[in-house]
């Protein structure tokens, strides 16, 4: 199991459109991928509702894990998301 810490940096937080570009991302690959912020029960990446429940506005950092065959490349994919990609 790996886990990276991320901060949302979109100003609309951790909102729809974000969430389906992380679900999209972390369906692309084996590893189980979870996030979670500080007081939130962790989110399965791979579930739109469970991120949205996460309400995580900008500047939340999250911790993001992975676990599975794959987990190096998935949580890499997803924090080019973060950093580069959605802008998150």
């Amino acid at each position: 199991m790996q886990t990276r810490q991320l901060i949302v940096q979109c100003e609309g937080g951790l909102h729809l459109r974000v969430a389906a570009q992380i679900v999209k991302e972390a369906k692309q690959h084996r590893a189980e991928v979870h996030l979670r912020c500080a007081g939130c029960p962790r989110a399965n990446a791979c579930s739109i509702f469970e991120l949205l429940k996460l309400g995580a506005g900008q500047g939340t950092p999250l911790e993001i894990t992975a676990e599975g065959p794959d987990e190096d490349a998935a949580l890499s994919a997803l924090e080019e998301l973060f950093t580069q990609g959605a802008g998150i």
